[in-house]
């Protein structure tokens, strides 16, 4: 296992590539995950010489982009996110569209050289299906179609799409959800993205570790809570027993990246660099 810096954490107060770089180099990680909104590698804005410099600035501080992690909504707070590319969507023209922009974003990853992309759901607006137009059924149904059309180009450009457990997504939290999602688009280049703090707020990560063991791709995010709110805490802030998460990922046989993907403003740094020699010292312990 290996802890690698997941780049939304510092991006959401302000640093920028160079910066998150720097930050990883300095911390002793060699790895990142790329956060993909509309200020950050937004891909229909991308071109080959911007690519170029990306990946000679990855070179330059001897970094590899292992994962990207594509933002499909917009937020003005913690509570309310509003989908503008949905996989779920009821609209077909809409879901389409989703799975188009997805497709350029495993283009991106491919040319980085990242091997997985994060997936959100899509999402369900009305989860009170007594006042849904639409039932559970269908955006599942919606969300498959359109999982097995990003799975044939994921194949032909050689990326893995990890499907996550998302929150804000209203369904697919569960992880019987998941493995069934990944089990329906049946194909080798779509896994499950395990958020464990996400998870936590549902059932304990062990039992989503158990379930998912064998459809897990590379990359999980790792942060804490009380199991109460999905906050992404930094580890030790919260309940969640990581010697216990990483020692049943250890008797899986997983053996991938590990990304704090903290969500909490204050010390950053120094919760970053405490959060990321916990781990190190549990992944030094159980190996």
């Amino acid at each position: 296992m290996e802890v690698a810096l997941q780049m939304g954490t510092l991006v959401k107060v302000g640093y920028n590539f160079e910066d998150c770089l720097k930050i990883a180099r300095d911390l002793g990680l060699r790895c990142i995950e790329l956060w993909i909104d509309k200020n950050h590698f937004w891909p229909e804005y991308m071109n080959k010489t911007q690519i170029s410099e990306i990946l000679s600035k990855l070179d330059s501080f001897r970094i590899k982009a292992v994962s990207t992690c594509p933002i499909p909504f917009t937020s003005k707070d913690w509570q309310t996110f509003i989908f503008e590319f949905n996989l779920a969507s009821q609209s077909d023209s809409e879901r389409t569209r989703a799975v188009e922009w997805y497709k350029l974003n495993m283009n991106l990853a491919s040319e980085l050289g990242a091997s997985t992309v994060v997936v959100v759901p899509g999402k369900i607006d009305e989860p009170n299906f007594m006042k849904s137009n639409y039932s559970y059924k269908q955006y599942w149904s919606s969300l498959i179609k359109s999982l097995k059309e990003c799975a044939k180009h994921a194949e032909d450009v050689g990326v893995t799409l990890g499907v996550e457990n998302t929150v804000v997504s209203n369904f697919i939290n569960l992880p019987g959800e998941m493995r069934q999602v990944v089990d329906e688009v049946n194909s080798d280049n779509v896994k499950a993205y395990l958020d464990i703090a996400n998870a936590n707020v549902y059932l304990s990560p062990i039992v989503y570790i158990e379930e998912l063991k064998d459809k897990l791709c590379e990359c999980i995010h790792a942060t804490d809570n009380d199991g109460t709110y999905p906050y992404h805490l930094p580890i030790g802030m919260g309940t969640i027993d990581y010697e216990k998460v990483l020692q049943k990922l250890k008797s899986i046989g997983w053996d991938g990246y590990i990304l704090p993907e903290i969500f909490y403003d204050k010390e950053l740094m120094m919760n970053l660099k405490d959060t990321k020699e916990k781990l190190l010292k549990i992944i030094e312990g159980i190996t």
